[in-house]
């Protein structure tokens, strides 16, 4: 059989993998009907449903308390919650390896068996689900399910998922929304994100942390590309790892115990209006956007975290930057803010260029890594996609396309 490993405080327990749907993180506070007696300890809501959380630590000694998750089990048609401090990985155990201790068959007891983990040694205590739930009397859906309720996730709700490396996180995409996954492509800055050309389209490439919060940068190599009604995105990864199915649930375990966060495609793309970069052929007419209307005025395109556009009327001055910016600097009789828009920790800090912005009689000063090129007036074509603007130059032998940016915002 195979068991997810938990701790409960300073307790080992075993609990059959078929019966765990999800770990969720402990809520601060659990509100839960007054009781007089019992080991509810609150409710949670998972997926749109309240279900109880039992507190074993109210009828057993487990030790010093150590919140940690809320684990949802299911036995049957029954949900309930269980408060545990820590979530390990799922083993094999034979099923002749699992030794009944007790036999008097004590419908007062959840623990009557124990099994050795074969990955980290501990002896297990194998809860009985079913023995929980009616002893706590305390569960939601089978036969007390309110009509009407939605009922919880069934075994053939179960879906496919391409399972990604996302360095301190899996990431369960639906194998429907993944086009393809590509090696990192060369991409510039575009707000807390970057873009890159992908398929003749903008492609905007979200921060990892937008997918979820505990992920962070981690050098990712790859590039997850993910479709949804005619829109795309970009997701740094590691690797892919396979194809996997799982009941839907915010997280799920991998066959070798890890977690997997499912990623909720639509309602990333609906957090992340810059998707609109993406649209077709169809949406955007992208070949008469290249033809677009010549600049009228010249641009200056600077590399910061990437290569940018800015028009030059903008710019009062460009001057070299002589030391590591501070939080000003002098200009004329004053002092005027400065923006650093260079990618954290440049190295070396005081290298680089100033950039002098005026918007009527204020002034910004913007440091970036270096001034690239001048495009005239009449060099390039301008065209909008989305909520985003750009210039494309072409010069017969190469083509450059540049987000443009309004440094003015910083005045």
């Amino acid at each position: 059989m195979r068991l997810a490993e938990v701790r409960i405080d300073a307790v080992d327990v075993g609990i059959a993998a078929d019966a765990v749907v999800q770990a969720l993180p402990q809520p601060d506070a659990l509100a839960a009907p007054p009781r007089r007696a019992g080991a509810l300890a609150g409710v949670v809501d998972h997926g749109g449903v309240l279900v109880p959380v039992v507190d074993l630590a109210r009828w057993v000694e487990t030790g010093e308390r150590q919140d940690g998750r809320i684990l949802i089990l299911r036995d049957g048609g029954r949900l309930l919650g269980l408060r545990v401090s820590a979530v390990g990985g799922l083993v094999d155990v034979a099923s002749d390896a699992v030794t009944r201790l007790h036999h008097d068959d004590d419908a007062d007891e959840v623990f009557h068996s124990v099994a050795r983990s074969p990955e980290t040694g501990r002896v297990l205590n194998v809860l009985d689900v079913g023995r929980l739930a009616a002893l706590a009397c305390a569960w939601h859906g089978g036969a007390a399910m309110a009509s009407g309720s939605p009922p919880p996730p069934a075994a053939h709700d179960r879906r496919t998922y391409a399972v990604l490396d996302a360095g301190t996180l899996r990431l369960g995409v639906p194998a429907g929304a993944l086009a393809e996954v590509i090696a990192m492509p060369s991409r510039a800055a575009i707000g807390d994100g970057a873009w890159c050309t992908w398929r003749g389209r903008h492609l905007a490439i979200v921060p990892p942390a937008a997918v979820d919060p505990a992920l962070g940068g981690v050098g990712a190599g790859l590039l997850a590309v993910l479709e949804h009604d005619g829109l795309a995105l970009g997701v740094p990864v590691r690797a892919t790892l396979r194809l996997a199915d799982f009941v839907p649930a915010a997280t799920v375990y991998d066959d070798d115990g890890a977690e997997v966060r499912l990623v909720d495609v639509a309602a990333l793309f609906a957090r992340r209006p810059e998707a609109d970069l993406s649209r077709s052929a169809h949406a955007a007419a992208p070949a008469q956007a290249r033809a677009g209307k010549p600049n009228d005025a010249a641009y200056v395109v600077f590399d910061a975290d990437g290569l940018a556009a800015t028009p030059l009327d903008a710019l009062e001055r460009v001057l070299p930057l002589v030391d590591t910016p501070g939080a000003t600097m002098r200009w004329g009789d004053q002092a005027i803010a400065v923006v650093d828009l260079r990618r954290p920790n440049h190295v070396p800090a005081e290298q680089g260029q100033v950039l002098v912005v005026r918007a009527g009689e204020r002034r910004v000063a913007c440091v970036a890594a270096r001034v690239h090129v001048m495009i005239p007036a009449g060099g390039g074509q301008l065209y909008r996609l989305g909520a985003g603007a750009f210039i494309m130059t072409d010069d017969g032998r190469e083509r450059a396309s540049y987000r443009i940016v309004d440094l003015t915002t910083y005045c």
